[in-house]
């Protein structure tokens, strides 16, 4: 009987130590985005007014690079628009899918996250509740936006 209960004590240690692994992501703000891309010497523009015929994109903003590439960061209006903006782009991204590809998905909490490599590009998306950020850059910049990526968390 004492094994028993050990056993089970050290199960359930087990399966709480694992879930904390799956805990929510920390959505961030468009100034903690801009905050971020510039410490990292992006220059940043609102470009929302682009997007005023879009009721559901309540903010949209770019980081552009010194080597011309652009990083995207939206904020909708929930987390139903922010999935559906997501699925469209990430189908998008699989339509440049080649015979050499790298491609990884996940699922989990508050979040989604695809990154795609192929055909000479990088892809990365992540939706994190009603915001997402979309990258499309061509291979070569590849370290760089990972190095933004995992200071954005995203």
């Amino acid at each position: 009987m004492k094994i028993k209960t050990i056993l089970l004590s050290i199960i359930c240690f087990l399966m709480l130590f694992t879930l904390t692994g799956c805990a929510k992501k920390t959505v961030l703000t468009t100034n903690d985005f801009v905050s971020i891309a510039k410490k990292l010497e992006y220059t940043t523009e609102d470009v929302t007014d682009q997007y005023a015929s879009n009721n559901y994109i309540k903010e949209a903003t770019i980081a552009q690079s010194s080597d011309g590439y652009q990083v995207e960061f939206y904020v909708l209006s929930d987390e139903g628009n922010a999935t559906s903006m997501f699925n469209t782009n990430k189908a998008d991204f699989e339509s440049f899918k080649g015979n050499m590809s790298s491609e990884t998905s996940v699922n989990l909490s508050n979040y989604s996250t695809y990154t795609l490599s192929s055909s000479g590009y990088y892809m990365h998306l992540c939706r994190v509740d009603n915001t997402l950020l979309y990258i499309k850059v061509q291979d070569t910049y590849k370290d760089s936006v990972k190095t933004l990526i995992d200071e954005l968390d995203y």
